[in-house]
């Protein structure tokens, strides 16, 4: 290993990293064993620590972090306690609204602190409600291994896309958001995600084609969460969301892809497979 990729590797911080993991798996693979009240507590926890640190990295204040909390309650509770006709409904709609807010919130109309507050408050709720809630009723409506094949191809996309990217990162992918991601390292994610999909086919009742799809299918909207997340943290002018998880920094920078797949792959799910 040459000095300049050495250099690379010691700067990555692998330590905290692997720490954390080796922590905090096993306490996300007993809550997704155990499910009920555990899973649906864990998501919930993400959530409202995801709230915090959004609210932290927007500099909302008082009065707007508590209508952020409002309506990320009623978020939850919709997604959550939607039956299968308006699910369907819901789903629609939170995907138009995600995607205008996203719109907006990125619009370079922005200067007035008010508008960008404003647009932040009306984000952050449907950012983190509906990932969280579906991950919860995921595991209510499927397996627990349905919901581990899902973990293991975000987890193969990022470790894929983080090694590749520090061994081998030559051509920046969006260097204006995120300068460390690369194609090279995007492209290895999704090849590694796209093959855990085909080999863990049987966890989620899929045929091992339809696996593959739901692997490339995941990890692009992974790709997508985490630049969304950096954008944000770009636009606040932070390098991390919070400081919770040694290693990675705080919540949304661990759950930032998740926050955008989990959906997409709830409903490949849901169509392609069927509740148990």
């Amino acid at each position: 290993m040459d000095r300049t990729l050495a250099d690379r590797f010691q700067r990555a911080s692998l330590g905290p990293r692997v720490l954390t993991a080796v922590v905090g798996i096993p306490l996300l693979f007993l809550a997704l064993w155990a499910g009920g009240a555990w899973w649906v507590g864990l998501t919930a926890a993400v959530a409202i620590l995801g709230k915090r640190e959004f609210v932290h990295l927007h500099a909302l204040p008082r009065s707007l972090n508590a209508a952020v909390f409002v309506l990320l309650v009623a978020g939850l509770v919709l997604f959550g306690g939607a039956n299968d006709t308006l699910l369907g409904a819901v789903m629609l709609l939170w995907g138009i609204i995600i995607a205008a807010a996203a719109v907006w919130y990125f619009s370079p109309r922005t200067a007035d602190l008010r508008s960008q507050a404003v647009r932040a408050t009306l984000l952050g709720p449907v950012y983190l409600a509906a990932p969280m809630t579906l991950l919860a009723r995921w595991r209510l409506e499927f397996t627990p291994w349905s919901v581990l094949a899902f973990l293991l191809v975000i987890w193969a996309n990022d470790t894929a896309a983080y090694f590749v990217g520090i061994a081998a990162g030559r051509h920046k992918l969006a260097p204006r958001i995120s300068p460390g991601k690369s194609w090279e390292g995007a492209v290895a994610g999704v090849v590694a995600g796209g093959l855990v999909g085909f080999i863990a086919a049987p966890l989620l009742g899929m045929r091992p084609v339809l696996g593959l799809v739901f692997g490339v299918l995941t990890t692009i909207a992974s790709q997508i969460g985490d630049l969304f997340e950096s954008a944000m943290k770009r636009k606040a002018g932070v390098k991390d969301s919070g400081g919770i998880l040694p290693g990675h920094g705080g919540i949304l920078d661990r759950f930032d892809g998740i926050l955008v797949a989990a959906p997409i792959a709830y409903v490949m799910v849901r169509l392609w497979v069927g509740s148990r």
